[in-house]
């Protein structure tokens, strides 16, 4: 009987343990993934240009698709540790303090260009891995995207 307690409770105390050891790496994840740290200070520039053609159709010298900034957008986010690149998009869409880059444009407003940087990560885009264990910023495609 003893001996069945002492399993118990070590069995116990080591889910505590393991519950408490991820949430001290999610936490850790979190507070590193800010622009300076594991984020660039100015994080995705190239991926500015890409979005505009690509979820808005400007086009500059006519040609609407450019597979160089596709590939110059996707090795800055590639560039980005993977648990941090859905904070990297947010930033890219939302918080950058010295200005935004996603801007409203005539013809193109900012809800359109961020529902492309949402998917960069996704198998049609950068196809790349995220803290989600997949290809995908589940924070940021919660509601039902646009198709491009």
């Amino acid at each position: 009987m003893a001996t069945k307690n002492l399993l118990l409770s070590a069995a116990v105390l080591l889910s505590v343990l393991a519950i408490a050891a991820a949430a001290a790496a999610a936490s850790a994840a979190t507070t590193s993934c800010q622009p300076g740290m594991a984020i660039p200070h100015d994080p995705l520039r190239g991926c500015r240009r890409y979005v505009l053609r690509r979820a808005c159709g400007l086009a500059a010298g006519g040609r609407l698709y450019d597979w160089s900034l596709k590939e110059r957008c996707c090795r800055e986010l590639a560039a980005v540790p993977a648990y941090c690149r859905c904070a990297a998009l947010a930033y890219f869409m939302d918080g950058a303090s010295e200005g935004r880059l996603l801007e409203d444009l005539p013809g193109c407003p900012r809800e359109t260009q961020r529902g492309l940087a949402a998917m960069l990560t996704t198998p049609g885009e950068c196809n790349l891995e995220t803290i989600h264990s997949g290809p995908y910023c589940l924070e940021l495609t919660d509601r039902e995207m646009p198709k491009y």
